[in-house]
């Protein structure tokens, strides 16, 4: 609002209106402004823009119509809502109103309650257009802060873990016994420590699109089998079956593809019983390939499928008690992904577990 009181600008050719109006206005604690020609009220709103317009349709030299077009052309008043003043009748007339930014009309000879009534409405939902931009606004900011923040932090912790790892290496290298174990397993803590922190930083470098691709043709049935054997030797007895046919080589960033591949199975493998099998398939559909894995979970719930993949999702999915994901991995999948062009997701698999597929254009 311009004042403590809304400042509603009234545009008419004949005095008449003009006193009416203003009376009716001024009564129910508005401020008016009565201008009486389009051109001066063009000027006035440039001057200082009103927080609704009444707007004559007839007017000479230039109508109401053409005022409203030139006042939502422009930037600075496109957001001020107009209400036209018309004794038209004809619907043409009213659907050419709306076409050009009005956003309601007041038909002559005027009544108060409804011209009250249609200005307060008006005022009321551009109040409530303003504090939600502004709630938007806040939001962008606290999201912007806690990005910095978070980003910051992972920043300073990449040292003193690079240090540690080191310290546990020396130790897992020396220590025998129950030692040797206690060590063994905190180490692999502090690798997952910092692996987590490694790909909160390259999901923020992709999505400030600072993490360029190196492709080149891979084919992905190879590369499946590269990451099955590896976690196979990491998850002693652990049973993964690769299936693959036809030519799946892909023209993809081979390490991320890697990491996608090692996310999706690890993720299956936290989630699948011991005794549980794991099943990788890539096969060619269409002019993607497709990489499935599918695991023996319990499966992921319909109303999570979409946020697990999501940056920070996996915090309210886990206070939820919905779906225990594996954290920022998913997030970063879909932006590796779809930065080469394909699509990832999850669907239930047969008769238990979940699906984890992406496809890759060839």
């Amino acid at each position: 609002m311009t004042g403590s009181s809304p400042n509603i600008m009234l545009v008419d050719n004949k005095v008449d209106n003009l006193r009416l109006l203003s009376s009716m206005l001024a009564t129910a604690g508005f401020e008016t402004r009565p201008v009486m020609s389009g051109r001066e009220a063009l000027e006035s709103v440039a001057h200082e823009a009103p927080d609704l317009i009444l707007l004559d349709i007839k007017m000479p030299e230039m109508n109401g119509f053409e005022v409203c077009r030139r006042l939502k052309e422009n930037p600075a008043s496109r957001d001020i809502p107009v209400i036209f003043l018309t004794a038209l009748t004809e619907l043409e007339d009213k659907v050419r109103g709306f076409a050009v930014g009005g956003v309601d009309y007041v038909t002559k000879p005027f009544q108060v309650e409804e011209v009250l009534a249609r200005v307060s409405s008006q005022l009321e939902l551009r109040k409530a257009r303003r504090d939600l931009e502004e709630a938007i606004r806040k939001l962008r900011e606290l999201e912007r802060l806690r990005h910095e923040l978070t980003h910051m932090i992972v920043h300073d912790m990449r040292t003193p873990l690079t240090v540690l790892l080191g310290r546990l290496s020396l130790m897992e290298m020396e220590a025998k016994g129950e030692m040797a174990d206690d060590v063994r397993d905190a180490s692999q803590s502090a690798r997952m420590l910092n692996e987590m922190a490694n790909t909160l930083l390259d999901v923020t470098r992709m999505e400030e699109g600072k993490m360029p691709l190196t492709r080149a043709p891979v084919d992905l049935g190879t590369l499946a089998d590269q990451v099955r054997r590896s976690l196979s030797r990491m998850e002693s007895g652990r049973r993964i079956e690769l299936s693959t046919s036809g030519d799946v080589t892909a023209s993809c960033d081979g390490g991320l593809i890697r990491r996608v591949m090692e996310n999706l199975l690890s993720n299956g493998i936290k989630h699948t019983p011991s005794i549980g099998k794991l099943y990788i398939d890539v096969r060619r559909v269409a002019d993607r390939v497709r990489v499935a894995v599918q695991d023996e979970g319990e499966g992921v719930p319909v109303e999570a499928r979409e946020r697990i993949f999501h940056k920070f999702g996996a915090a309210q999915l886990r206070k939820d008690r919905s779906y225990h994901s594996v954290g920022l991995g998913l997030a970063f999948c879909k932006l590796a992904v779809e930065a080469h062009g394909g699509t990832i997701g999850v669907e239930a698999a047969t008769p238990r577990g979940s699906v984890f597929a992406f496809e890759l254009p060839q």
